[in-house]
């Protein structure tokens, strides 16, 4: 693919990078990452659409919130900064915690999204409780949701660090971790390793307590536009789509084939296929 993308910076301080015309689309990455989690796919999108990959307040290079980092907040934050640049609604992806943000600007701007992708990630507040101790095939996937929480201790921890938790969790989490790139990495790292920026993403889930509670409340509406959840094979699988059946009214999804946490990245071709003819399912419904 050809299409190459622009850096700029929107209105509440958020990097974001942008590609190709068409119907908008809006990609939000997750954490440790930064918008160019989707480097891979954005050129697959944006020889179709106009394709925004922004970076969530206080991610990767994108600078600190300053309203809090629980997603009700985070995703108003990021719709007021994207309606100015994107003032039609927008086709919207999320990967990670990008997907915590998704659903909450989904349920609080229901008119802004003509359809919702979630991509390999669990909602806080909306998936089924684990019982301790968890299975360490399932905790080597999940013991950050717990340690990223505790107060100072992942700062002391992660301090000059960052490089090593990174490759550990690749490495862990992937399927095909060497898709990653040692440039991605580098970057990541880069971005991270700056004052605050640990703190800032541990913030997430942090005020994940938070957020679950508001998602507690926008379930009580079911999301009325169409929505793809998409796991990862060896990660989230089709459990994503089936904790989406009880949260939307038009639901489809599964799960990417030799795959694991990072799909944008491990199968860039697999996920902009199945969004493209997702986008063109929804167009073809509109009209």
């Amino acid at each position: 693919m050809t299409q190459t993308s622009q850096r700029m910076t929107l209105g509440n301080g958020s990097h974001a990078l942008v590609a190709g015309s068409g119907t908008p689309v809006v990609l939000v990455p997750g954490w440790p990452e930064s918008a160019r989690a989707y480097d891979e796919v954005l050129p697959f999108l944006a020889a179709r659409h106009h394709v925004l990959a922004v970076g969530p307040p206080g991610l990767g290079d994108s600078v600190e919130s300053t309203q809090g980092y629980d997603t009700g907040s985070i995703s108003r934050q990021l719709e007021n900064a994207v309606r100015s640049f994107m003032p039609q609604s927008i086709h919207l992806v999320s990967h990670d915690v990008g997907a915590w943000i998704a659903y909450a600007w989904a349920a609080q701007f229901p008119e802004r999204i003509r359809s919702l992708t979630l991509l390999d990630s669990a909602l806080p507040g909306l998936t089924p409780p684990q019982s301790f101790p968890l299975p360490p095939e399932v905790n080597i996937k999940l013991w950050q949701l717990c340690f990223n929480t505790l107060p100072e201790l992942p700062e002391v921890l992660t301090q000059g660090r960052e490089r090593e938790l990174f490759e550990w969790l690749i490495q862990h989490k992937a399927q095909h971790p060497e898709r990653i790139t040692q440039a991605k990495r580098d970057h990541y790292v880069e971005c991270y390793s700056k004052p605050g920026a640990m703190t800032r993403g541990f913030a997430y889930y942090r005020e994940a307590a938070k957020s679950a509670l508001q998602n507690i409340e926008f379930a009580k509406t079911k999301l009325g536009m169409p929505v793809l959840a998409l796991g990862g094979q060896i990660a989230m699988g089709d459990r994503l789509r089936k904790s989406m059946e009880a949260l939307a009214v038009h639901v489809e999804g599964g799960a990417i084939e030799d795959c694991g946490h990072y799909v944008m990245e491990e199968q860039p071709e697999a996920v902009s296929s199945r969004l493209l003819e997702f986008f063109e399912r929804v167009e073809s419904a509109k009209s």
